[in-house]
């Protein structure tokens, strides 16, 4: 997982990249450090822009991505968030739609949800 040095990296490529996933954690929460290798392991399957945030390197990331608890997942299609999960991740969930995803990287945002 990429750990960006300043918050617009990671804006940035979510807004250019056709998918792209964040994980916010806090260096003091027990349930990120556990989950985080599971994340990783999962994203060893997919090539997309993943990246990690440290709530506490970057504060402003609470309210950039109104988050209210860590861990906390987002999966973004073309800029636009598709699913979130915080606290308690089910990682069949985000595979799934990770491969739905990859499998039809050309659906417009619009399709995703018809």
């Amino acid at each position: 997982m990429i750990q960006p040095k300043q918050l617009v990296e990671a804006l940035e490529t979510i807004k250019q990249a056709p998918v792209s996933l964040v994980y916010i954690s806090r260096e003091d929460c027990s349930v990120c450090h556990a989950i985080l290798p599971r994340v990783e392991q999962l994203l060893e399957n997919f090539t997309i822009p993943a990246y990690q945030l440290d709530a506490e390197l970057f504060p402003e990331v609470a309210s950039e991505f109104q988050v209210m608890t860590v861990p906390a997942l987002m999966i973004f299609a073309q800029g636009k968030e598709l699913q979130r999960q915080a606290r308690f991740i089910n990682l069949k969930q985000v595979e799934a739609l990770l491969i739905e995803l990859i499998d039809a990287p050309s659906t417009s945002y619009e399709e995703l949800f018809k």
